[in-house]
């Protein structure tokens, strides 16, 4: 199990998705606060945040990306038959533990990574601290000034970072759902992003239920509160893998 572990870890990290996903996902968010930074240091680090996740076109988008190194694997082993031999060699259960966790990973620091750049890039091209000059009042009535004034700028920067973690974890397990009960890759790559905008829209009113919200924290009110239901979506894609998967092994 170990070994096949390791294994399976490996081919999640060290495929052209992952790698195409995160440069896509970097040329997104530093272009964004390149693109929203002064040519001298004026702006709060702030107003370039909200250019990178509000306005660089990330957002509609960013159920895409963490599907593309790992999720829709699992098509390419039932196409093969592959499956079979995993199965042989392992329960549907334990395997389904392995895929969830690798998938999971490679999804989470695929879109972390260059959330946590584009992070420390407004903070070095713009003024850290509560919004002051052109910028006060910025943050007023937002849980980020609340942030800032009791925990500190890393606050923010860790926050930000952590829900991107969970987020592509979500949606990268989401990719792995669709590719379990329906082993199409075409269906895996793309219904997730089907699926979100879906939620996107129909859960405008419910900002903590939104996926698009809980990316983002600020409109939740609550970074914990966010990252707490992004826990909870986690479990419940991981279930119904496992449901699929035990289904899969019954079938044959």
């Amino acid at each position: 199990m170990n070994g096949f572990f390791w294994k399976d870890m490996k081919r999640s990290f060290l495929n052209v998705g992952f790698f195409a996903g995160m440069a896509a996902v970097a040329a997104l968010l530093l272009a964004a606060a390149v693109n929203g930074t002064p040519p001298e240091r004026t702006r709060s680090s702030y107003y370039i945040l909200y250019n990178v996740f509000g306005a660089s076109g990330f957002g509609p988008f960013a159920a895409v990306f963490p599907v593309l190194a790992y999720a829709a694997s699992f098509c390419e082993e039932y196409q093969s038959g592959y499956y079979r031999m995993i199965f042989s060699r392992m329960s549907p259960v334990r395997f389904g533990r392995i895929r969830i966790c690798s998938v999971a990973l490679s999804g989470g620091v695929m879109l972390a990574v260059p959330i946590a750049a584009a992070c420390i890039m407004a903070y070095t091209l713009g003024v850290p601290g509560v919004p002051q000059d052109s910028d006060q009042g910025l943050l007023d009535g937002t849980i980020m000034l609340t942030y800032i004034i009791q925990y500190g700028d890393w606050y923010i920067a860790v926050g930000k970072t952590v829900l991107g973690f969970l987020f592509g974890c979500v949606w990268s397990l989401v990719g792995l759902l669709f590719a379990v009960w329906t082993p199409n890759r075409y269906v895996a790559l793309i219904a997730p992003f089907v699926l979100y905008e879906s939620m996107w829209i129909g859960l405008n009113g419910i900002p903590w239920l939104n996926p698009i919200r809980l990316l983002r924290g600020d409109d939740v009110g609550s970074y914990p509160l966010a990252a707490g239901v992004e826990c909870v979506y986690i479990l419940i894609v991981s279930a119904f893998i496992m449901v699929g998967l035990v289904r899969r092994y019954r079938n044959g």
